[in-house]
């Protein structure tokens, strides 16, 4: 063993800010999941009402604007805020793990242990013993130097991210199809004028578009985000095994790249739980392949 990651990323304070990182993500993905609600099912119950009672119509405006208003103004600055904290938890595992100097400049203060163990314990009562928070980083990762094991650990975060959220950003399409198509199949039956149509079918809809447009760009712009810092960590990944860097130059490296990982991370959008949880174990498991090759990669390169 070269290194502490596998032992260090078990330790019970990194499961605790692992397991509050969590519980901070999870709070922020409720907010917007009710956006989603409120935006999607309730607008076009919203359209089926109107199309059988045209008098509702003001009330449907009403409810459209009111939503936009409420999300712009409230609950996208309350997700920020979950966002930013949840960052700065994850940090700080990464920072301890990884070996890494805590970046003032970049993250401000360190979170407060009270914010930890509030949230922790939040997550306790879901998954008492961790098990969706275990093994954070390949443990084959052990078998390298530290800092190689750091930039295999940086790469495998920026991979997953990225197949994520474009895997994502393909949901929220198919999903808006879906029920848009839901709706004019609806209207055609109804025998709809153009106007009906457009009033009460068409702008109805328009905050789900709106939204599903923006989580598409938002997800692919934090995916290319990813590809990038992906293949930041491939080249100082290969400067490593060429020997062309020392191991101290590298480290500094590194902890550059990590601080454009924490602002990655501050500023990505969301992916439901539900839909995380369907996605993890296979891009997880295509995760640790990874790492595998580059560790073999290494031990094939004499790199010690």
């Amino acid at each position: 063993m070269m290194n502490t990651i596998p032992e260090a990323q078990l330790e019970s304070v990194q499961l605790d800010r692992l397991a509050a990182m969590r519980s901070l993500y999870s709070k922020a993905k409720r907010i917007q999941a009710w956006q989603l609600i409120l935006s999607v099912p309730c607008v076009i119950a919203w359209s089926f009402s109107i199309l059988v009672f045209p008098g509702l119509r003001v009330y449907e405006a009403m409810w459209g604007i009111a939503i936009t208003i409420v999300s712009s103004v409230a609950l996208d600055r309350w997700q920020a805020t979950l966002k930013e904290k949840a960052a700065k938890v994850q940090e700080q595992f990464d920072c301890d793990v990884l070996q890494m100097d805590w970046p003032d400049l970049k993250a401000g203060a360190r979170p407060d242990a009270e914010i930890i163990a509030e949230h922790s314990a939040h997550y306790r009562g879901v998954d008492p013993d961790y098990k969706g928070v275990r093994n954070w980083y390949a443990r084959v990762v052990g078998s390298l130097p530290m800092h190689l094991a750091r930039l295999v650990c940086q790469r495998s975060s920026c991979w997953w991210d990225a197949k994520l959220r474009r895997r994502y950003a393909v949901w929220v399409l198919i999903t808006l199809g879906v029920f848009s198509a839901l709706v004019i199949t609806l209207g055609l039956l109804k025998g709809a004028t153009l106007a009906d149509f457009v009033l009460a079918g068409i702008m109805p809809l328009m905050p789900a578009i709106t939204l599903a447009i923006r989580q598409f760009y938002e997800h692919n712009d934090a995916a290319a985000r990813a590809d990038k810092l992906k293949e930041c960590a491939e080249r100082l990944w290969s400067e490593s095994v060429r020997n062309t860097v020392s191991s101290d130059g590298i480290a500094v490296l590194s902890r550059q790249l990590q601080d454009e990982i924490f602002e990655h991370r501050r500023r990505s959008p969301l992916i439901l739980d539900w839909i995380y949880e369907r996605l993890r174990n296979h891009d997880e498991d295509l995760m640790n392949k990874g790492a595998e090759a580059l560790v073999a990669e290494a031990s094939s390169s004499g790199v010690r």
